[in-house]
């Protein structure tokens, strides 16, 4: 009997002061870890996207020596609108000042149309070229900004298109589509000068239009060819630009 009390009495000591150790904590004592984000600042580099609708037409003048002719009736041909497709990166030098380079699809184009009862005689020239404008532009403002740019794009000439409207046998109109290559200077450049504004939706993106001047530099036809033909064009250059 003395051992069972002694027993018991130990039993009842032990479960007393016995402690339950748990790692589980009520709502309100849970810690809560918030995860932010880093966010990294932008480093002012901009790509564009965009389109540029222009009039374009050129000067024509005979070519001195002896391959020049007259201008007959190429005096009469008239300019024409076209358009041409952009993509390119913005880097910023300093806090207003940026320089741009960029590839596209520039195109020009001149037209004649001679028609009477019995003769019809039209036809539309198209030069196609590869560009890469270069630009150094100035930028001032944040949401709205204002923007200027110089520079220079060469061109990469690739063929020059002719659609030849005529009347055929049967006294209807007939239209034949040539693409020449020959007797074309292959490497040109433009001068260019932009001025308009950028629009910022967003840290992420915005858009930008502007008003454009291009003047050829160079002769579009070879020494050998009849004339001197420098295009220009004056339009618009509008799009989009993500910034990184």
């Amino acid at each position: 009997m003395k051992y069972i009390l002694i027993l018991l009495l130990s039993t009842t000591s032990i479960f007393g002061t016995a402690q339950i150790i748990t790692n589980d904590k009520s709502p309100e004592e849970k810690e809560v870890v918030k995860v932010e984000k880093e966010i990294k600042p932008k480093t002012g580099t901009e790509l564009y996207f965009g389109v540029s609708p222009a009039y374009t037409f050129r000067t024509l003048e005979i070519n001195d020596g002896i391959f020049g002719q007259q201008l007959g009736y190429r005096e009469n041909e008239v300019g024409e609108w076209t358009t041409g497709f952009n993509a390119g990166v913005r880097s910023q030098l300093t806090k207003n000042f940026k320089l741009e380079i960029g590839v596209g699809y520039a195109t020009n184009r001149e037209s004649y149309d001679f028609k009477e009862t019995d003769s019809v005689f039209s036809y539309v020239n198209t030069y196609r070229h590869i560009s890469f404008p270069i630009r150094l532009a100035y930028s001032y403002g944040d949401e709205i900004s204002f923007y200027g740019g110089i520079g220079v794009i060469p061109k990469a000439f690739l063929s020059m298109k002719n659609e030849l409207t005529t009347l055929d046998i049967n006294n209807n109109e007939n239209t034949v589509e040539t693409i020449e290559t020959d007797k074309f200077n292959f490497f040109l450049m433009d001068a260019v000068a932009t001025v308009g504004t950028q629009i910022k939706f967003s840290e992420h993106y915005g858009i930008y239009a502007m008003v454009e001047g291009r003047r050829q530099l160079m002769n579009n036809y070879n020494s050998q060819s009849a004339y001197v033909r420098k295009a220009f064009a004056l339009g618009f250059n509008v799009g989009i630009e993500i910034y990184l």
